[in-house]
């Protein structure tokens, strides 16, 4: 006989444990008499891909490989992991299921399609809790909610602002509307409800390992949970909980495949938990100011016509460019040197003061979240979509295998790319790109090697005085990855005058060693 006759896990994107800074009225009555824990571990990096499908697939990120920008575009097929929808169907054959999100990736790329799982996405938290009332008046065996506002508010605001507590009382409310709708609904007794975060955040951003992003409240209630406080626990173990609420068999622990497990003090004469080792937070890598003579500024000096850190904000460190913001860009904690931006299908920058009508250079690190199923739009002053790309310009594109520098002079266009290599794009990499006005010859430097030189022709070259505006995140018309859901991070972009030299790249490599 299964303990539960239904399972419900609210998540909240981005809470951390800040909720206990926060007035949280419904939280406290509903886990008045349940198990807690404030310090339950985040998966690592902190990112929602990498602790929505730690929860739902009961496993390390390692061993799942979801990141944010994979599943935007990609379906979730794995029978050798499948998740926990997956896993009581099996059991349960008319079960009703139902996953009502915020973020839209959970139900395209975690969630497997084809189980006659209710998915439903809406784009605010008000919408996804009607949408969960109404899901619950259908007593869904295994209901799984994510609220977002929270975590957009860390990102806006910052973690642990007035205005982040702000959001996470909202989203209390939010929480006491859908265990108040499980009451009406007359099956609260035989519900195991469950609340936890996927990760918090420092700054403006999350990603790294700094104890406001690490820890996340982990809390539940039912009429076997035990009160008081729960032991060692992960995101990941959501899985185990679930299956062991329902009275379905947890597989067994295994190294590089399920290592969900249930953490002690939830439910009495549970198995021993195996405790890992958490991981050990990263050497912090210190940054040169700006100005001093082995900063970026003292490096390079007046050639520098942009210098952007992406260190929670666009600001241009040389006060020369200014930027404005379409969409909403993320800020990231893990990046090269401090934070990391996330653009693309979310977000993009304009930015306007630097001149292209001369030689110029271009150097920036690139990271994708993971095998992108097209090129995304890194940068440019032009479109690469259609009849575009003949116009005027340029674009630099990503994809898994190779950059690509795509120009435009009007009536036609060429390409200039730079392969990453027989084992593709994996981690951080830097990217110098030159454009040398009076030859037509690019350059591309990966990881301060030289890797293309290609002469485009100076009719390409020349056309990019007469270029539009340029982008840094999508392209001119800031749709091409907005459109197909393309994600990627850039840190410590430089717009630099003239063409990067030999001792340049040096300089750029022992700056970054």
């Amino acid at each position: 006989m299964k303990p539960y006759t239904y399972v419900a896990v609210i998540g909240i994107d981005g809470m951390g444990n800040f909720n206990t800074q926060a007035h949280t009225p419904c939280m406290d009555r509903i886990f008045a008499n349940g198990a807690s824990t404030a310090y339950a571990y985040s998966m690592d990096p902190t990112i929602s891909a990498e602790n929505w499908g730690g929860m739902l697939l009961g496993a390390l990120p390692a061993v799942h490989g979801l990141t944010n920008g994979y599943i935007s575009c990609h379906p979730y097929v794995n029978d050798a992991l499948p998740s926990v929808f997956r896993r009581i169907r099996a059991h349960f054959p008319d079960a009703r299921l139902a996953s009502v999100v915020n973020w839209e990736p959970i139900n395209i790329g975690i969630v497997e399609d084809g189980l006659g799982v209710d998915k439903r996405t809406a784009d605010d938290d008000d919408a996804v809790t009607q949408l969960v009332l109404e899901c619950v008046a259908h007593k869904p065996t295994f209901l799984f909610v994510q609220l977002d506002n929270v975590d957009g508010a860390g990102h806006h605001y910052g973690y642990g602002t007035d205005g982040h507590l702000q959001a996470i009382e909202r989203a209390d409310a939010h929480l006491g509307a859908i265990y108040d709708a499980y009451v009406r609904a007359g099956i609260a007794d035989e519900t195991l409800f469950v609340c936890i975060a996927d990760h918090g955040g420092f700054g403006h951003g999350h990603g790294g390992w700094a104890e406001t992003e690490k820890y996340v409240y982990l809390t539940a209630t039912g009429k076997t949970v035990l009160p008081g406080k729960i032991g060692f626990a992960m995101t990941r173990d959501i899985a185990a909980i679930v299956l062991y609420a329902l009275g379905l068999p947890v597989p067994a622990y295994t190294d590089g495949g399920f290592t969900s497990q249930v953490p002690q003090g939830i439910f009495a004469h549970t198995p021993a938990y195996i405790q890992p080792q958490p991981p050990t937070p990263p050497t912090p890598r210190s940054s040169v100011p700006f100005d001093a003579p082995q900063g970026l500024g003292g490096l390079f000096a007046d050639r520098l016509q942009g210098c952007f850190f992406f260190d929670d904000n666009p600001a241009d460190a040389c006060g020369r460019c200014r930027t404005e913001q379409s969409g909403r860009v993320k800020y990231y904690s893990n990046g090269v040197r401090g934070s990391a931006a996330e653009f693309g299908a979310t977000g993009c920058l304009r930015i306007d003061g630097a001149d292209y009508s001369d030689s110029f250079t271009l150097a920036f690190w690139l990271l994708a979240d993971a095998d992108l199923p097209e090129a995304a739009c890194v940068l440019g002053t032009h479109s690469p979509q259609g009849d575009l790309r003949r116009t005027p310009g340029f674009s630099v594109l990503l994809r898994e295998h190779a950059v690509i520098v795509q120009y435009g002079c009007g009536v036609d266009d060429t390409d200039v790319v730079a392969a990453f290599g027989t084992d593709g794009f994996r981690g951080w990499v830097h990217v110098t790109l030159t454009f040398d006005v009076g030859t037509g010859v690019t350059q591309c430097f990966l990881d301060f090697q030289c890797t293309r030189v290609e002469t485009v022709g100076t009719q390409y070259m020349q056309s990019l005085s007469g270029a539009g505006v340029f982008v840094a995140g999508d392209d001119t018309c800031m749709r091409y990855n907005h459109d197909r859901g393309l994600i990627f991070r850039m840190d410590d972009l430089l717009i630099l005058r003239g063409v990067a030299d030999d001792a340049d790249i040096e300089k750029l490599r022992a700056y970054y060693a």
